[in-house]
């Protein structure tokens, strides 16, 4: 995965025959794509849809400052229900400073990267060191962790309008507030909020069409996908929530997770389009009671796919001819087995054949939506695995292999001529081939297996290896960078 290429083929996808059905990825409220105007068949998502260089938000330009901060000690305005700042240090330009839930809040003139400056400069001054690996900056946010004798401090930047908005988060650090983790928590030391509800959960000072309903939270923010996984860190982290759904988002354009500790249960969504990034958050918080009394297993709805209301994960990768759902639940694999089969019945699946052992299990389903294929597999916790394929849908589209065969399609997303060697034979792809029109993506029918792939451009060659199966078709998106495999079907 690239970072760079991958951010442009996102922006690009909506008017590209092959890509323009790139969805997000386990979204309850899934973003509307971008019509194109072509009637063209679309492809499969990976499960989350790969990213490129991020787009620029509509907020303005910080105004620079005149002048580089410095520290000072006072507090410029109220500290709210608080009277002592703790003692970390302020650029002399801070504003509107207050001081509560452990943390630090000012406005300032200054940009983003200047207060990231003086921060850089200052805390290492008290001990502090910088967490580099943890660190994120554009030009409109910046993210980063200091470190200090097992106690940490986060600081979130975010600029907006003429002035940038600065979150100084302590409560990593109780040698500074004096409160202990459990103190804050109000409840043990894993940072666990036993009456928290989604009403707790923060929003970005840009956020617009903010949508509290139920135990969910919805909003538009011109914050990149990468700036909002961030920016959520630091909640995650208090809450005691696993925070792997939030690392590596820089590849993607979307994203999509869930996880639960057995006290609370969050379902992360968001999708970085054109007009800004749209998030939405489900949280159920355990102790204030469950939703399903009776010992049962309820059910919830993804892309019209059942899932036990006990699961403690999922992921979705969805598009017009594929679709797959993972996720993880404590139940046993006979409680889940009846689950399917009753839950995919009553929605029009007929069971045409299963299998399995003590251990694992397959179910094969036809419906009015083509094949699924339900796998479970036993272990701390039951894993299973839908796959929901349309091979009607993609023998009309035309973009089958021949039985038994893979199928490539290769997209150029850079403006100069290359070339890709694969499996003995060299393809040369002009620039754009595939952005526009199927009739301009060259493909490649090629037996099932694992193969090494080198892009060369402009005299530069990246190898990169795939792995194919049978009656499978894939995008391979191609720049500079090498070649990153999509499945479409």
């Amino acid at each position: 995965m690239r970072p760079t290429s991958s951010k442009w083929f996102a922006l690009a996808a909506s008017s590209i025959f092959l890509l323009g059905a790139l969805t997000a990825c386990g979204g309850k409220s899934e973003p509307t794509a971008v019509p194109t105007e072509t009637s063209a068949p679309q492809p499969t998502a990976t499960e989350i849809v790969p990213a490129t260089s991020t787009p620029v938000p509509a907020t303005a330009t910080p105004v620079p400052p005149t002048a580089t901060p410095v520290p000072t000690d006072t507090p410029v305005t109220d500290m709210g229900e608080t009277s002592t700042l703790p003692d970390v240090p302020l650029p002399d330009d801070a504003e509107d400073t207050a001081y509560e839930f452990e943390e630090i809040t000012f406005t300032s003139p200054s940009d983003v990267a200047t207060l990231m400056s003086f921060y850089r400069d200052a805390l290492p001054n008290d001990g502090w060191e910088e967490q580099t690996d943890l660190s994120l900056e554009s030009d409109t946010f910046s993210y980063a962790e200091f470190e200090r004798d097992g106690e940490n401090i986060s600081l979130t930047l975010i600029s907006s309008d003429s002035t940038s908005q600065a979150t100084v988060d302590l409560r990593g650090a109780p040698s500074l507030t004096g409160i202990t983790v459990a103190d804050s928590s109000g409840g043990d030391a894993t940072g666990e909020s036993s009456g928290a509800t989604i009403a707790d959960w923060p929003t970005p000072p840009d956020a617009t069409d903010v949508n509290i309903s139920g135990e969910t939270l919805s909003f538009t923010t011109q914050l990149t996908l990468t700036e909002v996984a961030e920016f959520y860190r630091p909640t995650y982290e208090e809450m005691g929530l696993n925070t792997s759904c939030l690392d590596d988002v820089a590849e993607y354009t979307s994203v999509s997770c869930s996880f639960s500790n057995g006290d609370v249960t969050i379902s992360f969504f968001a999708f970085e389009g054109f007009d800004g990034t749209e998030v939405e958050i489900e949280f159920t918080n355990n102790a204030l009671g469950s939703t399903n009394e009776t010992g049962e297993l309820g059910v919830e709805e993804e892309e019209g796919l059942p899932l036990p209301d006990d699961h403690t994960g999922y992921s979705y990768e969805g598009g017009e001819f594929l679709t797959t759902v993972n996720l993880t639940s404590p139940s046993s694999m006979d409680a889940l087995l009846e689950f399917f089969q009753t839950e995919l019945a009553s929605r029009g699946w007929t069971m045409d054949d299963s299998e399995g052992t003590d251990t694992d299990a397959t179910l094969q389903f036809s419906g009015p939506d083509g094949e699924l294929v339900v796998t479970l597999q036993a272990g701390d916790e039951t894993t299973v695995v839908m796959s929901k394929r349309d091979p009607a849908g993609a023998e009309a589209a035309g973009i089958l292999p021949a039985a038994g065969q893979s199928r490539l399609y290769f997209v150029n997303f850079t403006d100069s001529d290359m070339t890709v060697a694969i499996d003995g034979q060299t393809i040369e792809i002009a620039p754009g081939a595939g952005m526009d029109s199927p009739d301009d993506a060259p493909t490649l029918d090629l037996d099932p297996g694992t193969y090494d792939v080198t892009t060369t451009v402009d005299g530069s060659s990246v190898t990169d290896q795939i792995t194919i199966g049978a009656d499978e078709t894939w995008g391979l998106l191609l720049d500079e960078q090498g070649a990153l495999p999509l499945q479409m079907y």
